[in-house]
C-alpha cells in the first residue's frame, strides 16, 4: 500500500473542507474511499464507535489526526485519504484537528508494517504542515508528498 499511489488512485485529496463536528470531519475524510469502493459506510461508523469507546487515539500531534479502525469486512482495499479542514474541529478530549489522513487497511500487517511507517516518514518533519497550509490544489499536495517521499 503506497500512500501517494492510493491518494491518486482513489482521488482522495480534499482541501478546505467544512465540517461542524468531529463526526462530520470523519465522514468527509472517509467519503472519497467510500466513493472509490475501497471501504463501505460501515468504516465511518467503526471509527466513530472506537473514538467514543477509546477516545481520539489517532490524533498524533496537535491539529493532525489519522482516523482509522481495525481491519474488517468493511475495508475492501488498502487505501488512504488526505483532508484539510477550512477551520479546525474539536475532537473528544478537546483536541483540535485541521489535517486528517484516513488509513484503511485490510490486515494488521499492512496497517503496522506498511501504512504507519509511510505516514511517520512524511509527517515527522513539522514544517510539512506549513507547506500543507500553503497548498492551493490537489496537485500541490501530491507534489509535496512526492518531494517528501523521495
Amino acid at each position: 500500500m503506497d500512500f501517494l499511489d492510493s491518494l491518486i488512485e482513489n482521488d482522495s485529496v480534499l482541501l478546505n473542507v467544512e465540517a461542524s463536528s468531529w463526526e462530520e470531519a470523519i465522514q468527509k475524510t472517509v467519503q472519497p474511499l467510500i466513493n472509490s469502493e475501497a471501504v463501505s459506510q460501515q468504516y465511518v461508523e467503526e471509527i466513530i464507535k472506537s473514538t467514543n469507546e477509546m477516545g481520539p487515539y489517532y490524533i498524533l500531534i496537535e491539529n493532525f489526526a489519522m482516523p482509522h479502525a481495525r481491519p474488517g469486512s468493511y475495508v475492501m482495499k488498502d487505501s488512504f485519504s488526505f483532508v484539510t479542514l477550512k477551520e479546525p474541529v474539536l475532537f473528544p478530549e478537546d483536541q483540535s484537528v485541521k489535517v486528517l489522513v484516513c488509513l484503511a487497511a485490510t490486515s494488521n500487517e499492512n496497517h503496522l508494517g506498511s501504512a504507519l511507517p509511510q505516514i511517520a516518514a512524511i509527517f515527522s518533519d513539522s514544517s510539512i504542515f506549513e507547506e500543507i497550509n500553503q497548498a492551493k490544489t490537489k496537485t500541490d499536495i501530491v507534489d509535496l508528498f512526492k518531494e517528501r517521499k523521495d
